[in-house]
């Protein structure tokens, strides 16, 4: 019997959470005081980040991998991590079951999170290849791994605030004009996302070469020497 070496989403989760929010979190977090909004606005991005590497990225790679869906996410972290409590303004009223106006239930944190799932969701990793034509791309990210799929590239310095960041590069969006809408079935919402596509927007060889540019910038790797995997 052959058994599986994926990680369980727990452990999955628990590593990225270390790794890309642990250093945001103040050592004795306040209880009573709302946290700074440039800080819940840090907060907001590392989770935002959290959500897209499991539910999209590791579950690409691992398809048996569950999908964590939004509440159940937002319990987890909590619990595995208490200090981000202040900065889950629908998960901390537990009594609080229908999601009526997200902006005034939901925290910075936690309507990143919503919007990291519409992306998901979208995205969908059961696809070989995902379907980005035409949306309005502001900027590339890229997951930059070993030959062996056993060690990442993360960047770590005063640019990233701080904490371990995935390789990232801001793209032009001048030219991207809005011409499309398609409706997306969110978590609790039915949410409209607008798709941008320009005659001069960026195709997916485009995208390909901003994400090669920011690999050669970040870590020296040539194009001849970088593989794509997604």
């Amino acid at each position: 019997m052959v058994v599986s070496q994926v990680c369980s989403s727990v452990d999955a989760i628990r590593a990225f959470l270390q790794h890309l929010v642990d250093p945001m979190l103040p050592q004795e977090p306040s209880i009573h005081d709302d946290p700074p909004l440039s800080q819940q606005q840090k907060i907001a991005n590392q989770v935002h980040s959290v959500v897209l590497l499991y539910n999209y990225y590791h579950r690409k790679q691992n398809p048996e991998a569950a999908f964590v869906a939004f509440r159940e996410f937002c319990k987890l972290i909590v619990d595995m991590r208490p200090a981000l409590l202040p900065y889950m303004k629908f998960t901390a009223k537990p009594n609080e079951t229908d999601l009526v106006d997200v902006e005034e239930q939901l925290s910075l944190t936690e309507k990143a999170i919503t919007s990291s799932y519409d992306i998901c969701t979208i995205l969908d990793p059961s696809k070989s290849v995902p379907n980005v034509e035409g949306w309005p791309i502001s900027k590339v990210a890229v997951l930059l791994v070993d030959g062996k799929k056993e060690n990442c590239y993360l960047r770590f310095c005063s640019a990233t605030g701080g904490v371990w960041s995935l390789i990232e590069k801001d793209v032009d969006t001048s030219g991207q004009i809005s011409e499309v809408t398609r409706d997306v079935k969110c978590t609790y919402q039915k949410r409209r996302v607008i798709k941008k596509p320009s005659k001069d927007g960026l195709n997916e060889g485009r995208i390909l070469e901003v994400g090669y540019s920011a690999v050669k910038e970040a870590a020296g790797n040539s194009h001849s020497s970088t593989e794509r995997l997604q």
